[in-house]
């Protein structure tokens, strides 16, 4: 009786194959007489005559003589398969072959080898098999594609509804609804507050300016800021050659009106020209005689 729990195992004696094919036993041919020629004949089962799935088991120290079952369940003793050539072909098959017996393969003992590949016919069914699975991932691929533009096209369709339904929300919870920054919508920068130099804090506060030393504090008159790697100009003040224009400017209007000062806003000369005209003498002077001038 086969157990059909227990499983293959040659290194305990235990042999148990299932052929998907044919199993073939060797059989000498009894038209030679003279020379041993050996048929190869196929094992059916008795009561059904099956040929495939058949189940072939051997236990070397229990039974010498192999035990079949059909896929019927139908189940006997075949004397007809020799345990010695059953043994080598399992030990060649599985374990380690003994090349003595190896005759036994070119003869057709064992189950028989699969068919050849008809390619004229497996090549076209694997190329379907292929084009199939090719348009079905595009189809999937298509459909992905379909279903993002969908709900991009949805998200952009029903925005407005959110907004309105969110400020509804807003008004029915009483949260007050916050004013948009101007410069938001039109992607522009907020300008910064300008920070307002030491001269201009200086003059707020009737601070008087220092005797000595330069008019601007923040470029110290040269009219051009310049520090490593930084070279601009100043803007808290006019630059030396701006000064120097309006300097020249306010003598030619003092010699236009007579040596006397045009009607209109009183101008104060700068402390450069101030200094700059302490050591020589004044415009409506005279060199030889010392005689002053007529606003004297």
């Amino acid at each position: 009786m086969i157990d059909p729990t227990r499983t293959h195992d040659p290194d305990a004696g235990y042999y148990r194959i299932t052929a998907e094919r044919r199993f073939n036993y060797l059989q000498p041919d009894p038209d030679h007489t003279i020379r041993v020629v050996w048929q190869a004949l196929p094992v059916t089962c008795p009561m059904c005559g099956a040929d495939t799935g058949l189940t072939l088991v051997m236990e070397r120290a229990a039974q010498p003589v192999v035990e079949v079952l059909c896929p019927a369940r139908h189940e006997w003793s075949e004397h007809l398969i020799d345990p010695g050539h059953f043994k080598a072909w399992a030990d060649m098959r599985w374990t380690t072959p003994n090349w003595d017996l190896y005759w036994i393969l070119e003869a057709g003992f064992g189950e028989e080898p699969p068919p050849p590949i008809d390619l004229v016919e497996e090549i076209p069914k694997a190329a379907r098999i292929v084009t199939k699975a090719l348009v079905r991932e595009a189809k999937k691929r298509v459909r992905r594609q379909v279903r993002t533009a969908k709900k991009k096209a949805l998200n952009v369709a029903y925005s407005p509804v959110a907004a309105l339904i969110r400020t509804a929300w807003a008004v029915q919870a009483g949260i007050p609804r916050e004013a948009p920054d101007p410069a938001e919508g039109k992607g522009e920068a907020v300008p910064a507050p300008k920070i307002p130099s030491f001269a201009k804090y200086r003059a707020a506060y009737g601070m008087p300016a220092p005797a000595k030393g330069p008019a601007c504090l923040v470029c110290e008159d040269k009219g051009r800021i310049v520090a490593p790697g930084l070279d601009i100009t100043c803007t808290e003040c006019e630059g030396p050659a701006a000064a120097a224009l309006a300097a020249a400017e306010r003598k030619a209007a003092r010699a236009r009106a007579g040596g006397r000062t045009p009607a209109g806003p009183k101008v104060e000369p700068r402390r450069e020209d101030a200094a700059a005209g302490a050591g020589r003498p004044a415009a409506g002077s005279s060199r030889l005689g010392g005689a002053t001038s007529a606003d004297e």
